[in-house]
């Protein structure tokens, strides 16, 4: 064999013309070709974005004129319900300052917090933004915000508040223009003298004044940081409500500081060591629970950058002549009470000089930390009320608490508390809805062992503090449920209740549901113990589910204060939608009518029947007391057709007022102000029984159907005596079995034995019972059950109803005309022909 040397020998080409065994040059690879075309494709795809999205907002932001970003906001204005000026609560307290008297270490304290490359970038911070992105995408949520001062003020100048990445692109390209226009130090004072810091604080100088009582120049260092921390979302981090919330973000400013090496960690610690201590508020028009209501409310409804910028018109529910009069009421009526002899508790007027000599010790101390005392805290005696507009679910009046400048806690809206006897007309109208149950039922009322409800200990006898009387007793008889609930009688309402909500000691799933639908969401306890009113719940979710009894057990979907908000050229932001003004149906209707004829009672002539001592107007209404175990938390809920109005009493710190601290000495006397001053403009109407329920007559002594007998004698002032109708009417399902008649008044001339039988028989009275009673046992009083004629009647016969026969209003029978002659007094009868009428013709009846 001859060798051959192969490295000699030519290259065969492939058929793409590259030599077989070498690698083809990186382009004319097929990956990139694919890379390229990508690449084409891609940048095709981003010039079409940038023409059809990004260059439009481009061009709209070259439209903004930026010298109204030097301009400040119109004070937004809230209007009553009759369109009458309430108040300018949002933009009035701003005084703009220079920059030059912000203290350094705010602006670093706020850069550290907000932006941190606010120095070196044009407007838009990229490396934030893409920083901001990656860590939402890790989250798998918006965590991180990405916007710069210069876009926060671009965003509050021109509104916008859109959530969308096309208001984010016109954010930063207006950012942009504004950070060629303006200097950087121009950007912090217009941005410091904007923002909203809380309450009604708008700009760094209101702020400083507002919380710290100082000027902005004057701030220290820990202060700063405080205020730099409630940017981000000053309702929910102001000092003055949630100082714990504040000082953590405060200290979080004060670490991120430490970060951006404005401060050593030495002066960080020292400066987290200092107290949020913050100045006592004045008083104004803008300050109380009402209006900071509604500036939250338009917060949630449009969104706290977009609520801060001002020159809204709020069209609230509030009726100004009726909040007022609530909140005057309240501070007249607990002033009243504070000066009780013997009175133990802190009064308004001693927590006033306790806080004045506390503020005193602070301006001595000038905040050092090793001389300071925490802020001290009202223990005074608090009420809440609220009225509600049976139709809507609107609210008119609304007091939180005694001063808003001592705590902004709103009692009315925020406060769970155990409702006590409150509680118990929905026991009633929940087993009123049974066939079997109505207000004439009978109960036992006798004494029970607390281990019944175990409400005050497992022992002894329970506690009838829900009668509202000082030394309650039982009748260890059976009475109706009416009287039951007329006189808050606990005994009857257990086993009421025990019958009706409770399986195996624990609530029915039914009746949870029931009170759910009425407008109470707030959870129950599981226990017995409800019954009686140990669950807690809100006094809005009270109101509503009172209204109840005042519309036929329809009630509002939801409360709400604002009806309406448009912006400085009257454009609608916002409208209440209809659906919200819907009634829900939170009770059947009979249940309800028959409750609220017992809530009637009870506050004309039951544990509510003080309340004309207190001056309660002449016009249809019911409610309830409330008092709750040992006197701690005291109520009265009530309403007229047209509002429903509740009041709580107690201390924030649950405690006994005093002993025999009943509902109806401290919360009814504030119920019957506010009630009163609500007719003026709301006018109660009576109330209308359903038209699917039976009218009754029902007998007051017996508790039975009344008969034609059912008088009693009254003697007047001049000694005579007249018979007067003891009976009322009651309302009942179609198909209530109960047709038993009074035994109680049977008439003159029946022997006392048969009316001792009868009262034996219906369980009336505990009556001896005659040793030869067996005689009378075939006995039983006969009366018309139902009508007589049915269909049409040829000769217009009177139509009889379930009384015996008829009588006059005093009771005596009406006697009956009867033909008399010569020989009787009368005049002669004349001779007339008698008129014979034919029978009617027989019916035919086709079997």
């Amino acid at each position: 064999m001859f060798g051959i040397d192969e490295s000699q020998l030519p290259k065969s080409k492939s058929w793409r013309g590259t030599p077989t065994g070498l690698k083809p040059p990186f382009y004319r690879r097929v990956w990139f070709s694919a890379l390229v075309a990508l690449v084409l494709l891609a940048g095709v795809t981003l010039l079409g974005i940038y023409a059809v999205i990004v260059a439009p907002l481009r061009e709209k932001a070259e439209t903004y004129d930026l010298d109204e970003v030097k301009k400040l906001e119109a004070a937004s204005i809230i209007y009553d319900r009759n369109g009458d000026e309430l108040s300018r609560i949002f933009v009035l307290n701003r005084t703009p300052v220079s920059i030059k008297d912000i203290p350094q270490h705010f602006i670093d304290a706020l850069t550290s917090q907000e932006d941190s490359r606010f120095f070196s970038h044009n407007g838009v911070d990229y490396i934030g933004l893409v920083r901001a992105v990656y860590l939402n995408f890790r989250a798998g949520e918006v965590t991180q915000g990405a916007s710069t001062i210069t876009q926060q003020l671009a965003r509050q100048t021109f509104g916008l508040m859109e959530r969308s990445y096309k208001r984010k692109l016109m954010e930063a390209f207006v950012a942009q223009r504004i950070e060629k226009q303006f200097s950087k130090s121009e950007i912090l004072e217009l941005y410091l003298n904007r923002i909203f810091f809380g309450k009604n604080f708008y700009g760094i100088q209101a702020a400083s004044l507002g919380y710290f009582g100082k000027d902005a120049k004057d701030l220290t260092l820990w202060e700063a940081a405080t205020l730099a921390g409630l940017i981000k979302s000053p309702n929910n981090i102001e000092p003055i409500k949630h100082p714990e919330r504040a000082k953590k973000e405060r200290d979080y400013v004060l670490e991120r500081m430490v970060i951006e090496k404005h401060l050593t960690r030495e002066e960080a610690e020292f400066a987290k060591m200092k107290p949020v201590l913050t100045a006592p508020q004045t008083t104004n028009a803008q300050l109380n629970y009402a209006y900071d209501a509604v500036r939250q409310e338009v917060a949630a409804r449009l969104g706290e950058e977009q609520a801060s910028s001002g020159g809204f018109k709020i069209y609230t529910s509030i009726d100004k002549e009726m909040q007022k009069k609530a909140e005057d009421s309240v501070k007249a009526r607990l002033a009243e009470i504070e000066k009780r002899q013997g009175y133990e508790h802190q009064t308004y007027e001693q927590f006033r000089t306790i806080y004045k000599d506390w503020r005193t010790q602070m301006t001595a101390s000038k905040g050092d930390v090793t001389s300071s005392v925490p802020r001290p805290k009202p223990e005074y005696l608090q009420a809440a009320a609220l009225v509600i507009d049976n139709s809507d679910g609107s609210v008119l009046a609304m007091v939180g608490g005694r001063d808003f400048v001592d705590s902004q806690y709103n009692r009315a809206m925020d406060s769970l508390r155990p409702v006590g006897t409150a509680f118990i007309p929905f026991i009633y109208a929940y087993g009123f809805n049974q066939a079997n149950i109505f207000p004439m039922s009978q109960l036992l009322d006798d004494a029970l062992g607390n281990d019944r409800v175990m409400i005050g200990g497992f022992k002894g006898i329970l506690g009838e503090y829900g009668m509202e009387v000082p030394n309650p007793k039982w009748s260890r008889q059976n009475i109706s449920l009416r009287e039951a609930l007329v006189n808050s009688n606990n005994s009857v309402t257990v086993r009421l209740g025990e019958q009706v909500m409770l399986d195996r000691g624990l609530l029915r799933p039914g009746f949870k549901d029931f009170i759910k639908a009425t407008g109470i969401q707030s959870p129950l306890r599981d226990a017995a113990s409800t019954i009686l009113g140990a669950s807690e719940a809100k006094l809005d979710e009270l109101c509503l589910a009172y209204s109840c009894f005042a519309n036929g057990g329809k009630r509002p979907g939801a409360l709400h204060m604002i009806q309406r908000i448009t912006d400085a050229n009257d454009k609608t932001v916002f409208q209440l939608d209809e659906a919200t003004l819907q009634p829900v149906r939170g009770m059947d209707e009979i249940s309800a009518w028959q409750a609220h004829t017992c809530l009637d009672e009870a506050l004309h002539r039951g544990t509510g029947a003080i309340s004309k001592e207190y001056g309660l107007g002449d016009f249809p209404a019911g409610g309830k007391t409330g008092t709750h175990h040992e006197y701690k938390d005291l109520w009265f809920m009530g309403y007229t057709s047209a509002v429903t109005c509740g009041v709580w009493v107690g201390f924030d710190k649950q405690k006994t007022i005093f002993d025999q601290a009943f509902s109806n000495k401290l919360a009814l006397p504030i119920w019957t102000d506010i009630v009163n001053a609500s007719t003026k403009g709301h006018t109660a109407q009576d109330f209308n029984p359903p038209e699917s329920a039976e009218k009754v007559e029902i007998c007051r002594a017996s508790g039975l159907r009344a008969t034609d007998f059912c008088y009693d004698k009254i003697k007047a002032a001049d000694g005579t005596s007249k018979n007067v109708r003891n009976t009322y009417f009651e309302y009942l399902r179609n198909g209530t079995p109960f047709n038993a008649t009074c035994s109680v008044h049977t008439g003159t001339g029946i022997t006392q034995d048969i009316t001792a039988f009868h009262n034996h028989m219906s369980g009336i009275s505990e009556t001896v019972i005659p040793a030869d009673i067996s005689k009378y046992a075939h006995l039983d009083s006969v009366h018309i059950q139902d009508t007589i004629v049915i269909g049409l009647d040829p000769y217009n016969s009177e139509q009889p109803i379930l009384r015996a026969r008829p009588v006059n209003d005093d009771g005596s029978p009406i006697r009956r005309a009867v033909p008399v002659g010569p020989e009787d007094g009368g005049e002669p009868v004349s001779e007339q022909p008698v008129i014979k009428l034919q029978p009617p013709p027989r019916l035919k009846i086709e079997l």
